[in-house]
């Protein structure tokens, strides 16, 4: 069992931040990575067309507030809160809180986010969503991707008990963000 001075530590990664047509190693042209993902994704469809079995959980709400919150104070526009990024940083979430040895970002990112130009991503573990939320804020590097000149926001969370959230926030600057799985029914 953890004890509740090693919750009250907020474990957080560092940044990453890939950009179109940059020489980042994970970056994918629109066109190949839209090529390797069916037309019902590429089109927007699949949460009509899967139904939407999707609900933001508490934490990720709370989250996504702060977020906005922040944004707000600076005289930032709020960011729109999207399911389907939503739901790659949950997968994400789930796999580091299932496997418990850490947190790391996901490095397939840009091939799980579709029709992307910019993306970001921030992740973190420990804690509640207010601990964790001013862990990352006081990281100038997540700040600069919570402050970042972004229109979308997903976050996905995972609540262990004993060891806290496990969060990933992605941000992403294109006008209709999708990605590449089915969700579940609701």
């Amino acid at each position: 069992m953890v004890s509740a001075r090693a919750l009250a530590k907020p474990a957080i990664v560092g940044v990453v931040v890939v950009v179109l047509g940059s020489v980042a190693a994970s970056s994918l042209p629109s066109a190949t990575a839209a090529a390797h993902v069916p037309s019902s994704f590429r089109s927007g469809v699949a949460l009509q067309r899967f139904g939407s079995g999707f609900h933001w959980k508490k934490g990720e709400k709370c989250m996504m507030r702060r977020i906005n919150r922040r944004r707000a104070a600076h005289g930032l526009r709020r960011l729109r809160w999207d399911k389907q990024i939503s739901y790659v940083g949950r997968r994400h979430a789930n796999v580091m809180a299932r496997r418990g040895g850490g947190i790391w970002h996901d490095a397939r990112l840009g091939r799980r986010v579709t029709r992307w130009r910019a993306l970001g991503q921030n992740t973190g573990a420990g804690g509640r969503c207010r601990r964790l939320f001013k862990a990352f804020w006081r990281s100038s590097a997540h700040r600069r991707n919570i402050l970042g000149h972004w229109r979308f926001v997903g976050v996905g969370t995972n609540w262990v008990r004993g060891k806290g959230l496990y969060v990933q926030q992605v941000f992403e600057s294109s006008r209709n963000p999708g990605n590449i799985y089915r969700y579940p029914r609701s």
